[in-house]
This record gives C-alpha cells, structure tokens and sequence, in this order.
C-alpha cells in the first residue's frame, strides 16, 4: 500500500495569511492612535502660543421707555447698547448663545436672546445694540424699586451669559461659556417719569468662566 501525502504542512500554512492580517490591523490602529495623539499635542501646543484673551464687554449706555412700576406688576422697554472688544491680534472670536438680563437687587426683570452671532476681528470691537420688554408683567416686584423710581434713580444690574469660539485660521476653533456681571447701573427717571437714561459714561463689566 502506498503511503498517504502528509497534509499537516497546508493546515499550518493556512493559518498565515490570518495571522498576518492580524498583525498590520494592529499596526494600523497604534498609528492612528499615535496620529492623533500627536495632533492633540500639537493644537493644545499651538494654542497655548496663541494665549487667546476673552473679550471685553461695556455697557456703553441704557434707555428705557414706557417704564410703569407698581407694587406687583411691571411694565419696561429697556435698549441697552454694548461694546464688546476683541484684544487678540492673532485670534478672531465669535459670540453666540448670547442671552441678557435687567435685574432690579435679585429680581429678573427683563430677558432677551440675541438670535444673530457676533464676529469680532483681530484687535476689534463692535457696538451691539439690544431691545427687548418685559414679557411677564406679574413679576413680584419690592416696594425698594418703586419708592426708587418715584425718588427719579432706579440702580439695575445687567447679566449675560455666551458662548464665545475662538477661531485662528486652520486651527480647529475653541469654545468658552462666559457669565458677564455690570453692576450698579444707575438709571435717571427724571424730568419725564416713564423715560429713564443710564447716568454717566457707562461701566466696564466682569467676565468669569
């Protein structure tokens, strides 16, 4: 009888090609992974060059029309105009989810959303100007705001919430939320009662992540 071909040298090569595959899968993988680790690094190192600076926000001045207080409810037309400076020369920046508040001590009186983003240039400032009213007149109101307003002086606080993205040409953008506090804005209700003007030159606000 003849003897029967061996088949154990097909059995062990077949297994190869699987193993081979194997093999340049996970090479591939660690250099993505590698890839992408060095890309990290090298944003996070191109930004922390760039040290973008957050923007600065001014109150430049306040008008506010058909204002008509009483002890529970509350009427206004408030238009608040801001500057808001970029002073980054290398970095553009844009702000958007950009909400503002009128507050009477801890009392929100008026809100409104900014709906169009704003885009600063390098080194650059825009003006904005925002108009909004009250939208619910049940607001709970102290007997302060009104004994204030018929002495002709009524002091607000503003607040405003963004999203500022910092952008710098090929560079994927970064992003921030700001709260935005100016204080003590002191509104003139004098001579025409329902007509208050923010009094002097306005105020530098503060800014904090």
């Amino acid at each position: 009888m003849e003897p029967q071909p061996s088949h154990t040298g097909i059995n062990a090569s077949s297994g190869t090609p699987k193993s081979s595959t194997f093999g340049v899968v996970r090479r591939l993988t660690w250099t993505f992974v590698l890839l992408f680790l060095l890309l990290t690094v090298i944003i996070a190192i191109a930004w922390s060059v760039m040290d973008p600076h957050e923007p600065r926000f001014r109150v430049s001045s306040i008008s506010v029309s058909n204002f008509t207080v009483s002890d529970s409810e509350l009427k206004d037309t408030f238009e608040i105009e801001l500057n808001i400076t970029n002073p980054n020369r290398k970095v553009e920046i844009m702000v958007d989810l950009f909400s503002v508040s009128v507050f009477y001590r801890s009392v929100g009186l008026s809100r409104d959303i900014v709906q169009q983003p704003i885009y600063l240039k390098k080194s650059s400032d825009k003006d904005v100007k925002i108009k909004f009213s009250s939208r619910d007149s049940s607001t709970k109101l102290s007997h302060d705001l009104v004994n204030d307003w018929n002495k002709g002086i009524v002091n607000f606080d503003v607040k405003m919430l963004a999203r500022i993205v910092f952008e710098a040409g090929i560079w994927p953008s970064r992003e921030k939320f700001l709260d935005i506090y100016c204080g003590n804005l002191d509104v003139g209700f004098v001579p025409i009662k329902d007509t208050g003007k923010l009094l002097g030159i306005g105020k530098e606000c503060q800014a904090a992540s």
